[in-house]
């Protein structure tokens, strides 16, 4: 009795660990493909990116201020990164890390009046072919910590690649993973008596776009400080901006949603959001984690 008892434990503990290292797998849908993720091309995924172009840029001469008012238009739509472009050509990206990093050290009107976009740009431009495995792509973005990358169309244009674009894809999956199985990561959270320097230092060293009110739903993120920027005239006559009190910003409010709900359900809530930000009782999620997850 003993030896069987011994023998039945033995099974149930492989069984377990074969089920727990067994990769659920992430299929798109009969009515797309019906494929893995693993064998899905670009051009079968995202064939609209291919047909036209679909790019926010800006010249690399412009000054700060004109791309910094692009993306507070931008960063809640289908990129949060623009484009530096010179002769037609694309030459670099400037993005909310960029132009955080910049006023950061130089918090003045002159950052923004007198300093170009390609001053501060990164050249680390990810140009993609369209037959390379949507998976490769998530890989290579999750390895960066980027979520952006460009693919040429089929008239020679360009089109952008992001995590917003990718929550498309992530709508057309056909998968049982739910966000509870989603990884949770470190909450980054700040109090109202914070000073906007804290949140942008918070934001830089954590590589991340939402700083959260502790205790809250409500959130801040790079538009929300390019906005109070934009309010005042681009830090003319502010001499004190990163001493500013948080409380001095306009929060926006995350939407809590159970974690029982599958990924593409989750896709399909952040894309009618315009801040693509939801919280469950464990974990807070971004456009950003779905590459994350997938890849």
């Amino acid at each position: 009795m003993k030896n069987r008892l011994l023998s039945d434990l033995r099974n149930i503990v492989h069984d377990k660990i074969k089920n727990h290292n067994k990769r659920e797998s992430i299929l798109f849908s009969p009515s797309t493909l019906g494929k893995d993720l693993n064998h899905c091309t670009i051009e079968e995924i995202l064939p609209h990116l291919l047909v036209y172009s679909s790019m926010a840029t800006i010249e690399n001469k412009e000054k700060i201020w004109v791309a910094t008012s692009m993306l507070i238009r931008l960063l809640a739509t289908h990129t949060n990164n623009l484009v530096s472009i010179e002769n037609d050509m694309p030459v670099g990206m400037i993005g909310s890390r960029e132009v955080l990093q910049g006023m950061y050290a130089n918090p003045t009107h002159d950052f923004f009046s007198e300093q170009t976009v390609n001053s501060i740009m990164s050249k680390n431009l990810e140009i993609v072919s369209t037959k390379m495995r949507v998976y490769d792509l998530l890989k290579k973005m999750n390895d960066a910590r980027r979520d952006f990358a460009l693919v040429q169309t089929t008239d020679g244009e360009f089109s952008t690649i992001s995590a917003r674009r990718l929550l498309e894809v992530g709508i057309l999956c056909d998968t049982r993973i739910k966000i509870a199985d989603m990884p949770s990561k470190k909450v980054i959270t700040f109090q109202k008596e914070d000073n906007i320097g804290f949140l942008i230092g918070e934001m830089l060293r954590n590589n991340t776009d939402v700083v959260i009110l502790e205790k809250t739903p409500l959130f801040i993120t790079p538009q929300t400080i390019f906005e109070k920027i934009s309010e005042l005239n681009y830090l003319d006559d502010v001499d004190d901006f990163l001493e500013y009190k948080a409380n001095t910003l306009n929060l926006k409010t995350g939407r809590i949603i159970s974690d029982n709900i599958t990924v593409p359900e989750m896709c399909k809530i952040m894309l009618g959001m315009k801040n693509a930000f939801i919280m469950t009782q464990n974990n807070v999620l971004t456009p950003w984690d779905l590459i994350t997850t997938l890849a």
